[in-house]
């Protein structure tokens, strides 16, 4: 066996200093709708940015958002977000919200003049509302980004890396899983249980692991989508889809292997299988400590041999926010394009009625995301 180590070195320090030098002449001034768990790790991030503050928050829950105002200092707090959209005078704002809210939010965000929108995923549930949040942000000349944080991993940044040196060979196919298991401990009848089980809020496998698969395999196939079949299972407890296995074709003949189910015990498993050799990164999607990624190739029948990257811990929450403050400063280009955002929706969207009908669904994208998308895609 061959190792080589490669170490990324990343400093929160240079990274800290570069947002100073960009914004050093503008104070930007965030809210955030809704403060739940997941709205603490982009209050956290933002803490960590110079000239970059949450002045706001809202949350239906007075209590929660009164307490989050407190945590990171905000200027106000309410619960009603509308009143802090035509309040506060905002240069941004965090969706921090359910995927059947999210049309509806940006909406009222596009009408209270609101610029700049980083939102959770899944950014919506239908191929049909994400064309009308593109029509919306379009029409009113809008930065939106969907909140996937592993994109800015440099575990990321190094496959994309490798796969474009083109050493390794085009892609053949993308395998990505995310599973956990789920004992559906809690009561079908209770309406404040969390949305991951909630039909009505986008909960169920598709829109919250699954959608992580989805997005790699789309992103280094670097190709249009044409079909899908998926297999997969509901919860009789909860009426959603909690296991999903799935294929995508993709224009360019690469495929996508989807795994995905809350039956099954945890895996965030990433692996690139290209002509010269094989990327594997262990956790993927949740990465919360220092990680490996694996490449393999052989040289002769069944002799395999292996180089290893060492990748140092990373906060991927900081590093999608500093994303996010640099595009608007005009510094950075999107870690998560809008482009790649729309066609995955379309591709879950075909993958649940995969599921549901047991049939191959052939993906039919509107024309004006095709050309949306081969006018602007770069090569991994």
């Amino acid at each position: 066996m061959i190792s080589m180590p490669y170490i990324t070195q990343l400093s929160k320090k240079n990274i800290s200093e570069d947002i100073i030098n960009h914004s050093k002449n503008k104070l930007l001034r965030f809210g955030i709708v809704g403060c739940g768990d997941i709205s603490h790790v982009h209050g956290k991030a933002v803490s960590s940015i110079p000239n970059v503050h949450f002045v706001a928050c809202a949350d239906l829950n007075e209590t929660r958002a009164e307490a989050w105002a407190d945590q990171y200092e905000c200027e106000r707090y309410f619960t009603d977000y509308h009143k802090m959209i035509s309040e506060m005078a905002l240069d941004g704002i965090v969706l921090a919200t359910w995927p059947n809210q999210h049309l509806q939010q940006i909406k009222d965000c596009a009408d209270g003049g609101i610029k700049n929108i980083l939102c959770q995923k899944s950014l919506a549930i239908t191929g049909a509302e994400a064309m009308e949040i593109w029509d919306v942000v379009n029409a009113n000349d809008i930065f939106l980004m969907e909140g996937f944080m592993y994109r800015h991993h440099p575990a990321l940044k190094k496959l994309e890396s490798i796969v474009a040196d083109g050493e390794i060979g085009p892609v053949d196919n993308v395998r990505a899983v995310f599973s956990d298991y789920d004992p559906e401990e809690e009561d079908p009848d209770d309406t404040n249980r969390n949305w991951r089980q909630r039909k009505e809020c986008g909960g169920g496998i598709p829109y919250d692991f699954a959608c992580y698969a989805v997005n790699a395999c789309g992103h280094f196939s670097n190709s249009l989508p044409v079909k899908v079949y998926a297999s997969g299972g509901k919860s009789e407890k909860f009426d959603i889809i909690n296991r999903m296995y799935g294929m995508v074709e993709y224009e360019n003949g690469c495929v996508g292997i989807i795994e995905s189910s809350k039956k099954s015990s945890f895996s965030q498993e990433l692996q690139i299988s290209c002509a010269n050799g094989i990327l594997s990164l262990p956790i993927s999607w949740t990465i919360y400590d220092q990680v490996t990624i694996n490449q393999t190739f052989r040289r002769d029948w069944a002799e395999v041999f292996h180089y290893s990257f060492e990748i140092p811990h990373t906060d991927a929450y900081f590093q999608e926010m500093v994303n996010f403050v640099n595009v608007i400063n005009n510094n950075d280009a999107p870690g998560m394009p809008l482009r790649e955002t729309l066609v995955n929706i379309f591709v879950i969207e075909a993958l649940v009625e995969s599921v549901l009908t047991k049939k191959i669904v052939d993906l039919e994208l509107p024309t004006r995301l095709i050309e949306y998308f081969n006018n602007n895609k770069e090569r991994i």
